[in-house]
Order: structure tokens, then C-alpha cells, then sequence
């Protein structure tokens, strides 16, 4: 079972059970001991150095925690990137004076520091800041300042929402550590919680049943991306009795996505809707229902929608209490829900026409032959739409590939001006996604670069 549900900022003050088990790293757990003297030790090289903001350089997410919490107790402000791409590093260097972590140019290597005890004192959590840097879809990196009070506001709704639900189950994920999402899922609730998690990040089928397996149940923390290729991969059926309930975030999963895990494990995924910048927003559970479909706010959250359509809201994740504005049209419902309408930002014109994104890529759902779909504007003298394509079978054998294209160019055009129906297409196995599971304009316009159709990565 897990430990009491302890707030980040008191956690290494208060302790616990020295054996509990922090983090399964393989064939081995490290326990409650092991992880505070590695805190300790951290704090204790970070005391003499003058360095102000530090920035975390961790493959391994036992040793991003350790370093990240060292960094606080030490007085100082945590950076983290949202990659550690050493192109993307060099970017960020006005926005911290030092690396802390595995790699060969930090200034503290953390293989190096030894372990040791130390009398912790509670943080002043709104006083610890950590700045997180999200790319978004332009790639463009964008800083965000949160108060450890944020994150750990937000752990304790998570575990109040559904801690009751996964018990002792250990954290295994699909997802990297440094996002806020998988900061928060993989990271601070379980710490908090005193759940395990796993060290291992599952992105192929086989290190996920090997690791599922292990646990005997568990927490599986995931993306669209990843939950709509797994069916394809290994039966969902071998996972009813190893997971306890699947999270996702990153994007909206399809609903024949969440309608396969539905009648395989007797749920659907949960969703979790939010961002960077505003955390966790609301959640849902696409069960073939309406309600399903609709998005339900988590607790504290105040919804309204502003007179462009854009959703707005209030939370205690953020640092006062104005209105937020979404980038996302949304509809509020009676009961309270919500529904999103796409990206605002993803409203083009063609041609004089005004276009909604993600009205042509749902409507490419739709088609029988059509798995998953993603348009977007492409670079030129002339105005134009790109489509990316994911085939059901037997699709491609059923017709050419200029039969198929004309076949979806019709569909489209019964619903569309046919100005706004897409001229290029792409069909590939995969939609172009980075690390988090979201897709990318940059990444999607690659693929029509190529000349020809092939699979994304």
C-alpha cells in the first residue's frame, strides 16, 4: 500500500518508512533512505557553489527527482528543458548559469556527488520556483514560471480524484520526465503519494508487458500517440489484469482509440486536458456516451467561455486568481461539462475561405477507410492544405493510391468548400509526433519535403 499523501514541500522534512520503496530501477527497488541521502548529498554539493538558477540535466527520472528537490532545498530556482537535445540546451543558455545532472559539460556531475544524510527543513512552497519550457507547435521555446505550490496543489487533486482507486499500484510510463505531465503523473504525485514508479520509460511493446508484468498492477501514464499505435502491437486484452487505469494527455485521443481499450479492458483511458502553463484543466473518459465525450473540470476549476468562443478559467495551479484564456474554443454544456472545438490558432484562410483545422481532420475520421488524420497549411507562393493519413486495411489494397485520394477529396467535398479541401496528402503508419506524443506543424510539412509517402517517426 502506499504512504500517507504528504505534500512536496514537507516530504524530506517529515520522511518515511526508510524500506518504502521510491523508484524500481530494473531488478532492484531503492527505498525511502537510499532516495534521501541522494537528495542529501546533492544539497550539500549545491551549498558552496554561487550559482542561482540550475539547470537538470537527467536521463534517469530517480535522479532528475532527487536533483530537482536538491535544487530547491538548496535555496536555489530549478530549470528544466523540455528536451536535452544539446542544440536545444545552448538555446536556453541565458536562462541558467550552471548544469546539474549526467552529462559530460555539467557543472555537477551527479555520478560524482556522495550520498548523505541531512536534517531537512519544510520548503516555503510558493517561495521554490521551477521554470519549465514548452516548444509548442512552432517550436519556438517559451518560459514558464511555476511556484512549487502549483505542482503540488495539483498533485494532491490528482490523488484526491483517483488516489483512492489505484492503491499501492506502482507508476509505469510511456512518457519522459521533464514535461510538466510527466513531471507531475511519473514524478511529484507519486513522491507524494508514496507510490513506486518505475525508472523505465516503456516506449516499446515488449519493455511495457516486461515491466506491467513485474509489478503484478499498475499505473500506466501514456499518450495518444502511444495508446493508438499499441493496439497494432500486442493484445490489449493481456493488459486488464496488470493495469490498474491508463492516463493520457498530450492531445485528444480518437474515440475508436478509447472505444478499443473500452471493450478490451472494460475502460477507457482517462484524459487529461491542460497545458503547460495551466496544468491539469479537466478530464474525461470517452465510454461511447455524450457525457463521455464531454470534458468535466477538476475540482477548484472555474469554466467560462469568453465572447470569441475561447475557454477561460480560474485554478489553483495558477499564480493569482485572473482569468486564464485558453488557446481552445470550447462549448460549455448545462451540466457543467464542456466540449473542445479545435485550436484557435488553427483556423486558416484558403483562398479567401475561412478553414477549421480540426473540423477537416475530424471529418477525415469519419471516413471508413480513414484511422487517425492531421491537416496543415503549407509553405508556397499559393495558398494550400496538406493531409496526413493513417490507413485502416485493407484501405490501401481496396483502391490506387489516386483513386484513394480522390475518394477522401469527395467525402470532404460534401461537407467543404472545395477551396478548403486538401490538394497534397501524405499516408504514413504513424502521425509525426515528438517526444511528448503531440504533433507538430514543422514535423507534418516535412513529410510533403519528401516527395512521397513514408512512415513517421
Amino acid at each position: 500500500m502506499p504512504g500517507e499523501f504528504i505534500a512536496v514541500s514537507r516530504l524530506l522534512a517529515t520522511g518515511r518508512a526508510p524500506r518504502l520503496a521510491v523508484c524500481a530501477d530494473g531488478g532492484r527497488e531503492v527505498g525511502w533512505f537510499e532516495f534521501a541521502r541522494q537528495v542529501g548529498g546533492i544539497v550539500q554539493a549545491l551549498a558552496p557553489r554561487p550559482e542561482a538558477r540550475w539547470l537538470i540535466h537527467c536521463e534517469h527520472p530517480l535522479a532528475f527527482a532527487a536533483a530537482l528537490l536538491a535544487v530547491l532545498h538548496a535555496g536555489r530556482r530549478a530549470v528544466l528543458a523540455p528536451g536535452l537535445q544539446p542544440a536545444l540546451l545552448d538555446a536556453l543558455r541565458p536562462a541558467y548559469d550552471a548544469v546539474l545532472g549526467d552529462a559530460a559539460a555539467a557543472e555537477l556531475d551527479l555520478r560524482r556527488i556522495a550520498p548523505a544524510a541531512l536534517d531537512f527543513r519544510p520548503l516555503e512552497p510558493r517561495a521554490a520556483r521551477i521554470d519549465l519550457y514548452t516548444s509548442g507547435s512552432s517550436g519556438e521555446s517559451k518560459r514558464i514560471e511555476k511556484s512549487l505550490y502549483q505542482l503540488e496543489t495539483e498533485a494532491q487533486v490528482l490523488e484526491a480524484s483517483w488516489g483512492a482507486t489505484l492503491g499501492g499500484a506502482a507508476v509505469v510510463a510511456t512518457v519522459p520526465h521533464h514535461h510538466i505531465y510527466g513531471l507531475l503523473f511519473r514524478l511529484f504525485w507519486p513522491l507524494a503519494a508514496g507510490r513506486c514508479f518505475d525508472a523505465a520509460l516503456c516506449a516499446e511493446p515488449d519493455l511495457l508487458m516486461q515491466t506491467l508484468r513485474r509489478h503484478g498492477e499498475a499505473v500506466l501514464v501514456s499518450s495518444p500517440a502511444h495508446l493508438t499505435r499499441l493496439p497494432e502491437l500486442l493484445d490489449l486484452a493481456s493488459l486488464r489484469s496488470l493495469v490498474r487505469r491508463i492516463f493520457s494527455s498530450g492531445g485528444p485521443l480518437p474515440a475508436a482509440t478509447a472505444a478499443q481499450y473500452q471493450l478490451a479492458l472494460g475502460a477507457p483511458p482517462t484524459e487529461v486536458y491542460g497545458s503547460t502553463e495551466s496544468g491539469g484543466i479537466a478530464w474525461r473518459e470517452q465510454d461511447g456516451s455524450e457525457a463521455g465525450a464531454a470534458w468535466r473540470a477538476f475540482a477548484q476549476m472555474q469554466i467560462r467561455i469568453d465572447p470569441d468562443g475561447a475557454l477561460c478559467l480560474r485554478s489553483p495551479y495558477l499564480p493569482d486568481d485572473d482569468w486564464l484564456t485558453m488557446g481552445d474554443a470550447a462549448e460549455l454544456l448545462p451540466d457543467g461539462r464542456f466540449r473542445l472545438k479545435g485550436r484557435l490558432d488553427r483556423v486558416v484562410k484558403i483562398e479567401g475561405k475561412r478553414a477549421s483545422l480540426p473540423e477537416l481532420e475530424q471529418a477525415l475520421r469519419e471516413h471508413p477507410w480513414v484511422r487517425d488524420a492531421a491537416v496543415v497549411p503549407l509553405d508556397g507562393a499559393k495558398q494550400a492544405l496538406g493531409a496526413v493519413v493513417i490507413l485502416r486495411e485493407p484501405a490501401r489494397e481496396a483502391a490506387g493510391r489516386e483513386a484513394l485520394i480522390g475518394a477522401l477529396r469527395e467525402f470532404l467535398a460534401a461537407r467543404f468548400d472545395r477551396v478548403l479541401v486538401p490538394r497534397q496528402w501524405r499516408f504514413v503508419a504513424r502521425l509525426p509526433s515528438d517526444e511528448r506524443g503531440k504533433l507538430t506543424a514543422a514535423a507534418m510539412r516535412q513529410l510533403f519535403q519528401r516527395g512521397q509517402d513514408a512512415p513517421a517517426a
